[in-house]
């Protein structure tokens, strides 16, 4: 008889002419990144379909509120020498519908961390940075249809855009670069905090008065003393008055800084945020994966 010999556990030599499996290039990555984006913003479009009840609610409210403000309330809270109050407010309720829109990412993001929904997705082979920039894209995706629903209304009530479709355009670009911002900063709240109830008890008491203390419907002169600098340093009396401006829609005046610079405020300041903000959350985003 003859000894059995053990398996040895030396690795095994390289078949004749084949080759090590070869790194992807960068390239390749990012097209892995790509897909997997968009097939999980897929993902993020098919459980808006299922759950429409937050995407109702976030696309019809500006709508009603805009109704409200515009046959209502429209002709009390016009500022004076305000010929059409519709455009006065239509471009604030734009930029009213972006800043609220964190809360439905700071809430989708939390939400799924809290059901261990990332770390399902962790454990297949997809790209990690897929996990956040699907959620980004389908939020902004979203926001492009308040946007566009948010100008058609405003048209049939009698908004106009004076300065043509290159300043329409050029608004609604400042209007999505803030709500951009505002998406990273929502994915950075969602990994930090625990759960969907959490955010709402914290974003919402500070959006609410974000929105208020501003110049969006009310002039700072009529504020008192010590409240008109918070509402013309608030990032969203900049973002209101740029609109209102590439619109050609009328806007408050006003000798402070932030207002006589608005369009470079509304872009500096989201362009600030992402650079703070998109790497602390890649930051936390895979301090949360190991």
């Amino acid at each position: 008889m003859t000894a059995a010999t053990a398996p040895s556990s030396a690795p095994r030599p390289l078949a004749h002419g084949s080759l090590p499996p070869r790194r992807p290039t960068r390239a390749q990555r990012l097209r892995k990144a790509g897909a997997d984006t968009l097939v999980l913003t897929r993902r993020n479009f098919r459980h808006m379909v299922r759950d429409p009840f937050e995407p109702a609610i976030a696309i019809t409210m500006p709508v009603v509120v805009v109704l409200l403000f515009g046959y209502v309330f429209g002709d009390v809270m016009a500022p004076p020498g305000t010929e059409n109050y519709r455009e006065f407010l239509v471009p604030a309720m734009l930029a009213m519908v972006m800043l609220y829109g964190i809360g439905g990412t700071a809430s989708g993001i939390a939400r799924d961390t809290a059901r261990d929904v990332m770390s399902r997705f962790r454990s297949m082979p997809m790209s990690p940075a897929a996990l956040l920039g699907a959620r980004a894209l389908a939020d902004m995706a979203r926001a492009c249809l308040e946007v566009a629903l948010l100008l058609l209304v405003g048209f049939a009530m009698g908004w106009r855009a004076g300065e043509g479709l290159s300043g329409a355009l050029a608004a609604v670009g400042v209007l999505l670069l803030f709500r951009l911002a505002l998406v990273w900063l929502g994915v950075l709240l969602g990994l930090v905090l625990p759960t969907a109830d959490s955010v709402s008890m914290i974003v919402y008491p500070l959006t609410f008065p974000l929105s208020m203390l501003s110049t969006s419907f009310v002039p700072s002169e009529a504020m008192p003393s010590w409240l008109a600098p918070v509402a013309e340093w608030n990032p969203l009396s900049a973002v209101v008055t740029a609109a209102r401006d590439l619109f050609g829609n009328p806007s408050l005046p006003s000798d402070a800084w932030p207002a006589e610079n608005a369009l470079l405020v509304a872009v500096a300041l989201p362009v600030a945020v992402m650079l703070l903000v998109t790497p602390l959350a890649v930051r936390r985003f895979r301090r949360l994966s190991r």
